[in-house]
C-alpha cells in the first residue's frame, strides 16, 4: 500500500506543477470541486433541503431592479434563518466548505428591497503565522500571538447570482470594513477568553486579513470607499497547502491508521489536522515535506479598522475606529460599481440563477 501511495503522491504533485505553471485556473477550480465532493463538509441532502425551504430568497436576474437594491447585513447567529442561509450560500462556492475555527462571526448580505440573498461574509480567528502580515508590525517581545488576536481573518466572502454579475463580490468584500462587523465582535467577544491561551480577547477588533482564492484578486484589488483604501495588498502567501493532494486523503488516512498514527483532530490539535496527517505520511513514505508547497501564491489583503494600527500592534493604543456605516458603503457600491456594470452589460440579468444554484447543489454528495 505504501509504494502505491508514494507513487500516486509523486504523480499528483507533478500534474499540479505542470498545470499551475501554465496558469490554468480552471484546473485549480476543478481540484477545488473534486475536494468539495469528497472531503468532509456540508451534507448535500441538507443543503438541498435548505434550498427547497429558502428558494424564494434567491432571485432570477429579471426580478432585480438594480436602482432599488438595498443591502443590509444580518448576523448569522446559530439556529437562525440567517445561519441556514449562510450555510446554503457557502455551499455554492467551488472552494471546499470550511465552517471556520476559533472565534467566528458570520453575516448574510441581504437585499431588503427584493428580499434576496446577495452574498456572505465569514470571519474566523487569524492564522498564528502570516509572514506578510507579521512583517508590517513590531510586536512587543513575546506577544506576537496576543497582538495577532486583535485581528480576524475573512475566510469566506462573496456573492451569488444574479448579484455576481453586478460585482456583488465588491459589495461583500467592502462590507468587511463596515461598522456592524466591529459591533458584532464587541457584542460576541467582549470580556471572553481564548480557549487555547485563556487570554482575554483584546478590544477593539483592529484589523481583518483575507487571501484571494487564486493568485491575484480582482474582487479586493483597488477596493475603496471614496478616498479610503479598504483592502491593502500586503503580499502573497508562500504557496503551501494540501489542495493538490486532497483527492488522496482517504488513502493517506487508511495508510496512517494501519500504524495508529492518524490524527483525528479535536481540541488542542490545531486547525490544520489534514496538513498534519499529510506531513506525517510524507515523512513515513520517505518523501520531502516540500511537496506540500504547491506554488499557488494567494494575494493577502489587510483591512485596518482603526486609525493607528501600527502603534496598537506595537503594544500602544489603536486610536479611533474607522467608521463606515453599511448603508453608506452600499450606496457607494451601487453608484461606483453596480449601476455602471448594469449599463455596460444589459444582458447581466439573463442567467437563470435558480438553474445555476440547483445544478451546483446537485453535485454535492450526501454525507
Amino acid at each position: 500500500m505504501g509504494a502505491d501511495l508514494r507513487e500516486a503522491i509523486v504523480h499528483a504533485c507533478a500534474d499540479f506543477e505542470r498545470s499551475v505553471g501554465g496558469g490554468d485556473k480552471d484546473y485549480l477550480r476543478s481540484l477545488h470541486q473534486r475536494v468539495k465532493e469528497t472531503a468532509p463538509g456540508v451534507d448535500g441532502r441538507r443543503v438541498r433541503a435548505l434550498y427547497t425551504k429558502y428558494k424564494h430568497y434567491f432571485r432570477k436576474g429579471d426580478d432585480i431592479d438594480p436602482t432599488k437594491i438595498k443591502p443590509v447585513m444580518h448576523l448569522a447567529s446559530i439556529d437562525s434563518v440567517w445561519s441556514d442561509l449562510f450555510v446554503l450560500t457557502r455551499s455554492l462556492w467551488s472552494m471546499p466548505y470550511n465552517k471556520g475555527y476559533g472565534r467566528r462571526i458570520r453575516f448574510v448580505i441581504f437585499d431588503e428591497y427584493h428580499q434576496a440573498v446577495i452574498g456572505i461574509i465569514g470571519l474566523q480567528s487569524p492564522p498564528a503565522d502570516l509572514g506578510c502580515r507579521d512583517n508590517l508590525f513590531e510586536y512587543p517581545e513575546g506577544r506576537k500571538l496576543e497582538m495577532a488576536n486583535c485581528t480576524m481573518d475573512a475566510y469566506s466572502v462573496g456573492a451569488v447570482p444574479p448579484y455576481t454579475n453586478l460585482l456583488g463580490g465588491k459589495l461583500c468584500a467592502g462590507l468587511i470594513a463596515a461598522d456592524p462587523v466591529r459591533w458584532a465582535y464587541w457584542q460576541q467577544y467582549a470580556g471572553k477568553k481564548t480557549e487555547m491561551q485563556q487570554a482575554s480577547i483584546k478590544q477593539p477588533l483592529a484589523a481583518v486579513t483575507t487571501t484571494s482564492a487564486f493568485g491575484r484578486s480582482s474582487m479586493y484589488n483597488r477596493l475603496k470607499h471614496r478616498e479610503r483604501l479598504l483592502a491593502e495588498p500586503v503580499g502573497y502567501t508562500l504557496g503551501y497547502g494540501t489542495l493538490h493532494l486532497e483527492h488522496l486523503y482517504g488513502k493517506v488516512r487508511a495508510y496512517l491508521e494501519m500504524t495508529d498514527e492518524y490524527n483525528n483532530g479535536g481540541f488542542g490539535t490545531g486547525p490544520k489536522v489534514r496538513w498534519q496527517n499529510l506531513a506525517t505520511a510524507l515523512q513515513k513514505l520517505g518523501l520531502s515535506g516540500s511537496l506540500l508547497r504547491h506554488g499557488v501564491q494567494r494575494e493577502v489583503f489587510l483591512y485596518s479598522l482603526v486609525d493607528d494600527l501600527k502603534s496598537g500592534m506595537a503594544g500602544g493604543t489603536f486610536g479611533n475606529p474607522l467608521n463606515m456605516p453599511c448603508d453608506e458603503y452600499a450606496h457607494y457600491w451601487l453608484e461606483r460599481w453596480a449601476l455602471p456594470r448594469a449599463a455596460r452589460f444589459p444582458d447581466w440579468n439573463s442567467v437563470d440563477a435558480h438553474q445555476v444554484i440547483a445544478a451546483t447543489l446537485s453535485r454535492i454528495p450526501e454525507k
